[in-house]
């Protein structure tokens, strides 16, 4: 695709004028044609770098389905490759862990719903919001008791 091929190339051509090209300007052209459906405006010289910028940043991040939560070490014994952070977890290497040892589960922060380990969250459940101990608190402020006075004789 057009705008795969720009992208490969958007890095040269921002840093070395040489790579600065006609065909390359075409395909620039092109690709940012297919993604606006405008025209780029070639009056500056800037307009090709920012139409390239935009091309770049059209593409979507890659996302994670799995996170550990902060801190976290996960180690398999004997196996050193499947040690592991938060930022050098992998999908892959999260379900590896969550088939072999489903106890592990504690240490992540996100794990899809579907995941077989995932916690089950009933369907019918109803939570009910703990009492308000200020609003009582303040109603036995507001209003203490009376003490009843006994009569002296």
């Amino acid at each position: 695709m057009i705008i795969d091929e720009v992208q490969s190339f958007a890095r040269d051509f921002i840093n070395f004028t040489s790579f600065r090209t006609s065909t390359r300007k075409a395909k620039i052209r092109e690709a940012y044609t297919i993604l606006t459906g405008d025209k780029i405006r070639v009056s500056c010289s800037t307009c090709y770098i920012e139409a390239l910028l935009l091309i770049v940043n059209s593409k979507p991040m890659a996302t994670r389905n799995y996170e550990l939560k902060r801190g976290v070490l996960l180690e398999a014994f004997g196996d050193a490759s499947k040690t592991c952070t938060n930022d050098t977890l992998t999908d892959e290497l999260a379900v590896w862990y969550l088939t072999n040892q489903p106890e592990k589960i504690i240490y992540f922060s996100k794990v899809p719903s579907n995941h077989p380990t995932a916690p089950i969250v009933p369907q019918n459940i109803v939570i009910i919001p703990p009492k308000d101990m200020a609003t009582e608190l303040i109603e036995q402020v507001l209003e203490p008791k009376k003490k009843q006075v006994k009569a002296k004789k």
